[in-house]
């Protein structure tokens, strides 16, 4: 076919090198997201449990708000009641008007305790918020610094690919361009990888056994051969 086929399987076997190289990082460069989100997560719990806790907080305050207009409403129903009592002329009327007030100011009693409650759970709440952000804080600033570690990672494996990428084309030119398309075939259908070591007669692509004459011809690394079986390149590596 015109070319030095052990020149060209060195190519190829450098080529097979680089292109592992380059896939490893493409792989590292696709981890990084779910990387960084074991940082993101833990900041978003804490927000969300944060955020939660001030909208019990909030609704705590209109709780005790609304219940304080309730103790309003039951004051103004006995100042108005004290105030008609002065015009009442007989023992029971009186007695009536001081049972209707008694019920109202129990009304009153009862509600004010509901309000000491509700700043007793809004004091609770109050801290526990001040924990929260404190979290908050903590699991942000770890997020934001691994954000840019990764950030910096990224950067730098994509100079390492570049690199690689630069260096790739100066083999490319060197190989033959029938067998070039026939190892770029195999990159494609072999997972990544198309040219692989025999040694004691087994193809380490695929632990297959390699017949002896033929072993015995790839040793020779004069030719181009292929693992019958998974059809990788082959070249020898004995231990």
């Amino acid at each position: 076919m015109g070319w030095k086929l052990n020149e060209q399987l060195k190519l190829l076997i450098e080529l097979q090198e680089i292109d592992t190289s380059i896939l490893s990082i493409a792989e590292r460069i696709e981890a990084l997201p779910a990387k960084l989100e074991k940082f993101k997560s833990p900041f978003k719990e804490a927000n969300l449990l944060l955020q939660k806790a001030k909208t019990q907080l909030e609704s705590l305050g209109k709780n005790k708000k609304d219940k304080e207009s309730e103790a309003e409403e039951f004051q103004e129903k006995v100042n108005k009641l004290k105030a008609k009592s002065k015009d009442v002329k007989t023992n029971k009327e009186y007695e009536a008007f001081l049972k209707e007030i008694e019920g109202f100011e129990k009304g009153k009693y009862k509600i004010e305790d509901q309000v000491l409650s509700i700043m007793e759970n809004l004091e609770t709440f109050t801290k526990n918020i001040q924990k929260e952000e404190a979290k908050v804080k903590k699991t942000e600033e770890e997020f934001r610094q691994q954000e840019k570690e990764i950030e910096e990672e990224k950067t730098k494996l994509h100079a390492e690919m570049e690199t690689y990428k630069s260096k790739r084309k100066e083999f490319v030119a060197g190989i033959d361009a029938e067998l070039y398309e026939q190892y770029m075939n195999l990159l494609k259908w072999a997972g990544g990888l198309a040219v692989v070591p025999a040694r004691n007669e087994v193809c380490l692509g695929c632990n297959t056994n390699i017949p002896p004459q033929q072993y015995n011809d790839i040793k020779k690394s004069d030719s181009i051969f292929n693992c019958y079986y998974c059809k990788r390149i082959l070249y020898c590596k004995e231990q």
